[in-house]
C-alpha cells in the first residue's frame, strides 16, 4: 500500500533515572530531508540517528524532536570557572570607566553571565547506554509515524481510485466516439469543398483521397493504447510496496501529454469535452501525488 508523505509520531523509553522523547513530524518533499533537533551532549548520536531514520524513512522532510526528563532526584554539582570570572569583571570595570560611569562592580552583575558556572552530574551520561533507550524511543515513534503514513496513505489511494475511474469513463467515451470521426470529417470535407468548388460538384475520388488522409493523420488509436497502459500502470502503484511517488508524477505527465494529443488531432467537440474532463482529473490527481511517498 502506498504511504503518506504527511503524518506524526510519538515515542518514549525510560533509563535509569531518565525518560527520552522522541517526537516525528514529516512533509512531502521531493526527496528526503532530515532535521534533527537534539541536546547538545547528544550530538555524537547524530549519525547513527540519521541512519536509523533512513533505513525507516526513504522520502519527504522529517523533523525530530528529541527530549528527556528527570525521574528521580541527581545530585548536581555546581562549579565556577575563575579564569572566566576574573576576565568578566575586568570587562566590565574597563566598560565603567570607558563610559565615565562610577557604580561599583557587585556579584549580582556577574550573575547575569551564565557561562561562569558549570552544572555537571555526578555521574556522567555514557553515549552508549544512551543510545540503548534513545533509539528505542526513535523506533517506537517510527512505528507510530509509519501507521499513521499508512493510514492516510489508505485514504489517499481511495480518492486516487476515484479520480482514474473518472478518466476511464471519459476514455470510453473517446473510443466509443473514434469511430465516428471519418464520416463527421467526410461531412466536414464534403461542405468545404462544395464551397470551394460550387455547381461543378465534388469530385468523389478526390473526398475519398481526403477523408483517407484525415483518418490516417487524426487517427487516436496509438494514442488511447498508451493511455490504458498509463492508467493500468498507475492504479498498479496504489497496491506497490515501497515509494511509487515519483512514478506517479511521471505517468500523470504522460497521461497529459497523450490527453493533449488526442484533443488536438480529434478536432471533435464531443471529445473535446472529454478531454477536458480528463485534464481537471489529471490536475487533481497530480496534486495528491505530491503527498505519496
Amino acid at each position: 500500500m502506498i504511504k503518506s508523505m504527511t503524518a506524526y509520531g510519538r515515542g518514549e523509553a525510560e533509563a535509569p533515572n531518565q525518560k527520552w522523547v522522541v517526537e516525528f513530524r514529516t512533509l512531502n518533499h521531493r526527496f528526503l530531508e532530515l532535521s534533527l533537533n537534539l541536546p547538545k551532549r547528544l550530538w555524537g548520536l547524530e549519525d547513527r540517528l540519521r541512519k536509523l531514520i533512513k533505513s525507516r524513512i526513504p522520502r519527504g522532510r522529517v523533523e525530530m524532536q528529541l527530549t528527556w526528563e528527570s525521574l528521580g532526584d541527581k545530585a548536581l554539582t555546581l562549579k565556577v570557572d575563575p579564569a572566566l570570572a576574573r576576565q568578566t569583571a575586568a570587562m566590565l570595570r574597563a566598560i565603567n570607566a570607558a563610559a565615565g560611569l562610577t557604580e561599583l562592580l557587585r556579584l549580582e552583575h556577574l550573575l547575569h553571565f551564565s557561562d561562569l558556572f558549570i552544572t555537571k552530574e555526578n555521574q556522567e551520561l555514557e553515549l552508549e547506554e544512551t543510545w540503548e533507550a534513545v533509539s528505542m524511543a526513535v523506533t517506537r515513534a517510527l512505528d507510530v509515524l509509519d501507521q499513521m503514513r499508512l493510514t492516510e496513505g489508505a485514504a489517499l489511494a481511495a480518492d486516487l481510485a476515484l479520480n482514474l475511474d473518472a478518466i476511464r469513463r471519459e476514455v470510453a467515451r473517446i473510443q466509443a466516439q473514434a469511430p465516428l470521426l471519418p464520416q463527421l470529417w467526410r461531412e466536414k470535407v464534403s461542405a468545404r469543398l462544395a464551397e470551394l468548388v460550387g455547381e461543378t460538384g465534388v469530385d468523389e475520388t478526390r473526398l475519398a483521397q481526403e477523408v483517407a488522409f484525415l483518418a490516417e493523420r487524426r487517427d487516436l488509436a496509438e494514442e488511447l493504447a498508451r493511455l490504458e497502459s498509463h492508467l493500468t500502470q498507475f492504479g498498479e502503484t496504489l497496491e506497490t510496496q515501497g515509494p511509487v511517488g515519483r512514478k506517479q508524477e511521471f505517468l500523470l505527465q504522460e497521461m497529459l501529454r497523450e490527453a493533449n494529443t488526442i484533443g488536438s488531432k480529434a478536432g471533435d467537440l464531443l471529445i473535446t469535452q472529454a478531454v477536458l474532463e480528463i485534464k481537471g482529473c489529471l490536475e487533481r490527481l497530480r496534486e495528491q501525488v505530491q503527498n505519496i511517498e
